[in-house]
């Protein structure tokens, strides 16, 4: 069977994924010895100055808000120290149906949202 050159860019796939996907394992078996070796904080970033080397660890977190369990609280905070924002995002299903369904109301609305396409996913596999 002769190697066409989309199976040859498919075998470099292959090859070039194992090899990242080993660098990354590697990478995070040294992030963790370092994070074993040096302070981190809580929450925040913390930086340590080595003899030849600058290494800043940051310990994200993340905090989130159960929707029933805050509407059972919130009247026991001040309005004004109400520790959440309310955001306001496209709803991407609304926005193609209403492109699908009701296009008179979209193109009234259309110009308040963006849309912007992300990187085209790659999935090699070997065929068996």
């Amino acid at each position: 069977m002769m190697l066409t050159n989309i199976d040859a860019l498919a075998r470099d796939w292959l090859n070039a994924k194992a090899a990242e996907d080993a660098a990354k394992d590697l990478r995070y078996k040294i992030e963790d010895q370092i994070t074993q070796a040096l302070e981190v904080k809580d929450e925040g970033a913390i930086t340590h100055t080595l003899e030849d080397y600058k290494v800043t660890l940051t310990q994200p977190v993340t905090r989130k808000v159960d929707a029933k369990k805050w509407q059972m609280v919130m009247d026991k905070c001040p309005a004004a120290l109400l520790p959440i924002k309310m955001k306001v995002e496209a709803d991407a299903a609304g926005c193609k149906w209403l492109m699908n369904n009701e296009p008179k109301i979209w193109d009234k609305i259309a110009i308040a949202f963006t849309t912007t396409k992300g990187k085209i996913g790659v999935k090699v596999e070997v065929a068996k």
